[in-house]
C-alpha cells in the first residue's frame, strides 16, 4: 500500500511562489535591481532589505512575508553578475517598461554607495548601467527624460522605498502609496 503524506508534511507545491504571482514584466524589473545593486561587487543590506519591503508591499495579503526574503534572495541567486542585461531586459513588457528599467537602475545605483567611493556612482555601476541602456536600446531623449525624472526623485525628501514603489507601481500589482503626491507614471 502506498504511503499517503500529509499536507503539512512539506511545500504546497500547488500554490505558485511569491514570484510566480508577478508577471514577467515586474520580474524583469526586480531582476534589473538586483543586477544593478550587485554590479559593484555588494549587494548591501540596506538593498536586499529595501527589495524585500518593495516586495512585501507588492504580493497578495495570503503570502507570508519571508516569503520576500526568499523571493529577493531569488531573484540575486548566483551567477547574477555572470548575466547579460540583453537576458535581463527581454521579458519587459514595450517602451514603458524599458523607460522604468532606466529610472530604476538610476534608483538603485543612487541609493548606496561603497566606503572608499569617491563618486557618487562607482565605475563599476557606471559600466553595468552603460551595459543596461545598449540592452535597453531606447531613444537618448526619452533616456534622458527618464534619468531626468529618476535624480529629481533622489532629490524629494522621500525614502527610497517610496521611490521604487513609484517606478514599480506602473504595473498594478504594486499599490499608490497613501499621501504619495503624484500619480503614479507622472514622470515617464
Amino acid at each position: 500500500m502506498a504511503s499517503e503524506t500529509s499536507p503539512s508534511s512539506g511545500p504546497d507545491r500547488s500554490q505558485p511562489g511569491p514570484l510566480e504571482q508577478l508577471s514577467a514584466s515586474q520580474r524583469a524589473l526586480l531582476r534589473i535591481a538586483c543586477w544593478v545593486a550587485w554590479s559593484d561587487g555588494d549587494f548591501a543590506r540596506e538593498e536586499r532589505q529595501l527589495l524585500e519591503q518593495v516586495l512585501d508591499r507588492t504580493l497578495p495579503d495570503t503570502v507570508p512575508l519571508a516569503a520576500s526574503s526568499e523571493a529577493v534572495a531569488a531573484l540575486a541567486a548566483p551567477p547574477l553578475g555572470q548575466v547579460q542585461p540583453q537576458q535581463l531586459v527581454r521579458d519587459l513588457d514595450g517602451p514603458e517598461a524599458r523607460l522604468q528599467a532606466v529610472k530604476l537602475a538610476v534608483l538603485m545605483m543612487g541609493s548606496n554607495r561603497l566606503p572608499g567611493d569617491s563618486t557618487a556612482i562607482n565605475t563599476a555601476e557606471k559600466a553595468a548601467y552603460r551595459s543596461l541602456l545598449e540592452a535597453l536600446a531606447l531613444p537618448e531623449a526619452e533616456v534622458a527624460e527618464a534619468e531626468w525624472a529618476a535624480r529629481q526623485e533622489l532629490e524629494r525628501p522621500r525614502s527610497l522605498l517610496e521611490r521604487l514603489t513609484d517606478v514599480l507601481g506602473g504595473f498594478g500589482a504594486w499599490p499608490a502609496l497613501e499621501g504619495s503626491e503624484l500619480p503614479l507614471g507622472y514622470w515617464l
